[in-house]
């Protein structure tokens, strides 16, 4: 495995701050209903999945790390955004 340099250990370090981001918004709104929650577990283990992904790009591939991290904060705040819709429905009027 290869050295990282400091930009890419930000990147990671960035990357793993998000992964704890979306399940600590999942809980703050924790319903005991299986049914409402299931679906909201699916958006929160995507954006997981999504940053896992962009990790492992910044660890493999120098050249493709900044837009790896870019890749996975975008991904994050559209599943942060997403969830956010799911567990705090705009009041209608």
């Amino acid at each position: 495995m290869r050295e990282l340099t400091l930009p890419e250990t930000l990147y990671l370090c960035a990357g793993l701050l998000l992964c704890l981001a979306l399940p600590i918004m999942m809980g703050a709104c924790a319903s005991q209903d299986v049914a409402t929650r299931e679906p909201r577990m699916k958006i929160v283990w995507t954006g997981q999945v999504l940053l896992a992904i962009a990790g492992l790009v910044v660890l493999f591939s120098a050249p493709a790390a900044p837009y790896a991290a870019a890749f996975g904060f975008v991904s994050y705040l559209g599943c942060a955004f997403v969830l956010r819709r799911k567990l705090w429905p705009s009041r209608p009027g």
